[in-house]
Order: structure tokens, then sequence, then C-alpha cells
């Protein structure tokens, strides 16, 4: 029996690893609302799987596509800030938005899911942010906008590939940021779960 398992062993820890990639691997593109939403996405290097993704409505109009990137799936806002590796969320808008109603939404988001002191203390990065997001202005239809995270730069924003202002430092702020999504009064709650790979 015990050189059973001494045979095993390492054969059960080489299939249970094979499992584990197998899992991290299992990703397949999405469509959401025509949006096609590939599989995997480089992010500061970093190979980064897609965790889910969903539509953000407002009643009956069709806002935008959402993808989130992880480095691992994640089931919950606490596991997905809990990776300390690159991150992204990516918006494909659906119909024009001007740039005081994005940004208007990103505070409301912001505020649902802070306390008044976890607030205080990015207050900086969130002014920052803001400043960026007056930069962006009107979204059209098409546009694509990506919120990444990297260890190294902290959060960047980009419109249809090119940058938008500088990077912010910290992780706080990203955290707050994917709150706006994922936090406990998430933007949409629908979207939230497709984000989550949740059905």
């Amino acid at each position: 029996m015990n050189r059973f398992k001494t045979i095993a062993a390492p054969a059960l820890c080489a299939l249970s690893g094979l499992f584990a990639f197998g899992t991290a691997a299992a990703a397949e593109p999405i469509d959401a609302a025509g949006v096609r939403y590939e599989a995997a996405a480089d992010v500061a290097g970093s190979q980064l799987v897609l965790n889910g993704a969903g539509l953000r409505k407002i009643v009956f109009f069709k806002v935008y596509a959402a993808g989130l990137y992880l480095p691992q799936p994640a089931a919950s806002l606490a596991e997905a800030a809990a990776q300390d590796g690159p991150r992204r969320v990516r918006l494909t808008l659906l119909r024009n938005v001007s740039g005081s109603d994005f940004i208007e939404a990103l505070d409301d988001g912001l505020k649902a899911n802070l306390t008044p002191e976890g607030e205080a203390a990015i207050q900086k990065e969130l002014t920052q942010l803001k400043a960026i997001m007056t930069e962006i202005g009107d979204v059209k239809e098409g546009d694509v906008v990506d919120f990444d995270f990297s260890p190294e730069a902290g959060t960047t924003v980009t419109r249809n590939g090119a940058p938008v202002g500088e990077a912010i430092p910290g992780k706080p702020l990203y955290d707050a940021v994917l709150a706006i999504w994922l936090g406990e009064k998430p933007i949409d709650g629908s979207l939230k779960k497709g984000l989550l790979g949740q059905k």
C-alpha cells in the first residue's frame, strides 16, 4: 500500500495540475449584444482570461457591452480585487453617450459602492480619473473604452486603443472602479452576473 501511495501521489499531483490549468484556460469568446469578447487579452505583457461579459441597459436602451479580463477566474468582487496582476474592463458603446452622462454614471457608481472614508482616501485619484473622463468627452456608438490596471502603472484609460491622460498610480482606485460593476450596489445587476460568469 505504501508503495502504491508513493507511485500514485506524483501522478495525482500531475493530474490536479492539469485540471487546474484546464480551469484557468477554459474561457471561451462571448457574444454580448453582438459584440465579440475574445477568450484572452494581453494587458501590460500578461495574458488575461475572459471572466465574463454582459450588457448595460437603461430601461429598453442598450448602452454598452462590457467584458472583464483577469489573471484567474473570479466569482465575486472580492476575488477579482484580491488578484495582484493586470486586469481590464472593456466597454463597447452601443449608442452615443454624452461626456456629462458618462461621467455622471461613473460618479454614481463609485459613490454607491464607496464609504465616505473610502472615497476620501482616494479623492486625489478620483479627481484624476474624472479629468480623464472629461478629456474623453462624448463617446459614440462603436467606441471602445478600456479601464486597465497593472501593478507598475496603476489605472490607465484608453479610447479606441489610444491612451487618454496619464496613468493613475495605486490599486485602491481600480478596486473602486471594479465595484461600479461588481459591487454590492452595481450599476446593473444583470451586467454584474454576466461579468462574473453567472447566468
